[in-house]
């Protein structure tokens, strides 16, 4: 992994606690155990970093309910 994408991991993650009222370790095992981590950010990167907060934070969002994340 490059700085940048672990940098753009870190930022998905604080995004992704704020809006899920989570802790940061919450969201990174909820990324890294359903595969979006691994799967879709890292992979998607040179795409996914030019989006805004609120277009990143929705899509994660929808990305981690198609993943059964949520009930």
């Amino acid at each position: 992994m490059k700085i940048e994408q672990l940098d753009f991991v870190i930022y998905c993650v604080g995004c992704l606690s704020d809006a899920l009222h989570k802790s940061a370790a919450q969201v990174y095992d909820l990324l890294r155990s359903t595969g979006v981590l691994n799967g879709y950010i890292l992979p998607c990167y040179d795409v996914l970093h030019t989006f805004s907060k609120d277009y990143l934070v929705d899509e994660l969002t929808e990305v981690l309910k198609e993943k059964g994340a949520f009930a």
